[in-house]
């Protein structure tokens, strides 16, 4: 098996046993598709370890998908018609993500209800427990990314491009005197953290150019003139 088969192994469930990928390096490759899983820790689990993506692209689909654990992998630059979906209920470690803003964004949320058996919740959840970095996304300009479901504390973001959002905004005392448009772009992501059932996550931060950019960055402003935001 070369190497593109062996990762092209890695897509989709199977019951055949452990599947991975360990060492390698693929640049300037253009794959029919870049899926990681779903897979099954307790008997046919998705491995993929030290392996670097760098300048590939897919006209197809790139996710890594529930029951997969990544440790030391980078992701450099990856083209892809939509974000890099990614689940969490995974087993993340030391993942690197970075590219330009024409590079796939990152998308990274819980599963939906009933998509992810109890089993393999709790065995991510008992595996992200030691972990100290999840996903690094500081190097990435892609609009439209959003990370949510993995603790801030195991994240790392430019802080000049992505926002830290958090539920506990509306708790503050400064919030409802910023009077906040009910449309408002701060508040729709407010509501997706609550949709999610998270209290925190990173959205990127509105690019020039975008609808509303002004009324959008504005709002940013005032949101962390009054403190309520730290970066």
């Amino acid at each position: 098996m070369d190497d593109i088969e062996r990762l092209y192994s890695l897509a989709g469930p199977s019951s055949a046993g452990r599947r991975s990928l360990v060492g390698r390096k693929y640049s300037n490759e253009k794959f029919e598709r870049l899926l990681f899983g779903p897979g099954d820790p307790f008997c046919g689990g998705v491995d993929v370890t030290s392996c670097e993506f760098i300048s590939c692209s897919t006209d197809s689909r790139f996710s890594i998908s529930k029951g997969v654990k990544m440790n030391s992998v980078l992701f450099d630059g990856i083209r892809a018609p939509d974000a890099m979906m990614v689940s969490t209920a995974t087993v993340l470690e030391n993942i690197v993500v970075r590219g330009g803003k024409r590079a796939a964004g990152l998308w990274c949320k819980p599963p939906s209800e009933g998509d992810a058996s109890d089993a393999i919740l709790e065995w991510s959840r008992a595996g992200m427990a030691n972990v100290e970095l999840a996903i690094d996304f500081s190097g990435l300009a892609a609009p439209d990314s959003e990370v949510v479901g993995i603790p801030l504390s195991k994240l790392k973001w430019d802080p000049e491009i992505h926002i830290p959002v958090s539920l506990s905004w509306k708790d503050s005392e400064h919030w409802n005197d910023l009077e906040l448009s009910p449309r408002s772009y701060w508040r729709m992501n407010l509501l997706r953290l609550r949709d999610f059932n998270c209290t925190e996550g990173v959205f990127t931060a509105p690019f020039p150019g975008e609808r509303n950019y002004e009324s959008k960055m504005e709002e940013l402003a005032r949101i962390e003139s009054a403190g309520i935001l730290k970066r």
